[in-house]
């Protein structure tokens, strides 16, 4: 999986056209090893598997996982939820989530929360956003060769005049995230995310 981008990269698409995109193969997962997860940035539309390099429990909810992109960039993710960037410009240097773990029960929420993000100066702002999470209801995924039922929610932040909009399919039954709609910061804008894999 990991390689075809680098193959597919190498020979190019058409010039001025559409990022070419892969059909991701039962078969091409079964031959990756580890988990993988497709992330296609709003700015550049250019598909790209991501692969795992480490994860960690601390004194907060949820599992932080570090993806890695083919060209070394990286996204953090807490259960799913993305709680920094690395290396893609005007990154999040952090972003709390306890607040949009609740909203994950089904039952909707919110609350506050606080997300850091680098300046061309180099220093941080943290912006306090206020969070509402509603549940839009079950949607079955299609997942390559599976079909797979999540529940699908809606989480709309603002601060001031800034807003964004996150939305999150999360696997019924086992509370994994398997895609998501997520924004990374002002500079980036959204990144749509898929986990084809673990």
């Amino acid at each position: 999986m990991f390689d075809a981008i680098k193959t597919r990269t190498a020979g190019g698409g058409a010039p001025g056209g559409a990022p070419l995109r892969i059909e991701v193969t039962r078969k091409q997962l079964d031959q990756t090893p580890g988990a993988v997860l497709q992330a296609i940035p709003d700015a550049t539309q250019a598909q790209d598997f991501l692969r795992l390099i480490a994860q960690r429990d601390d004194s907060n909810p949820g599992t932080v996982e570090v993806w890695q992109s083919s060209d070394n960039l990286q996204v953090i993710l807490r259960n799913g939820v993305l709680v920094g960037t690395k290396g893609l410009g005007g990154d999040i240097r952090s972003a709390e989530a306890a607040t949009t773990f609740a909203g994950f029960d089904g039952q909707g929420g919110g609350g506050q929360r606080l997300i850091t993000i680098d300046r061309t100066n180099g220093t941080a702002q943290t912006t306090a956003f206020s969070c509402d999470m509603t549940q839009l209801g079950r949607e079955t995924l299609q997942i390559v060769d599976q079909r797979v039922p999540t529940y699908r929610m809606r989480e709309i932040c603002s601060y001031g005049l800034a807003s964004f909009t996150n939305e999150y399919w999360v696997e019924t039954g086992s509370g994994k995230m398997r895609k998501s709609r997520q924004w990374a910061g002002p500079t980036v804008g959204y990144i749509d995310f898929l986990r084809l894999k673990g």
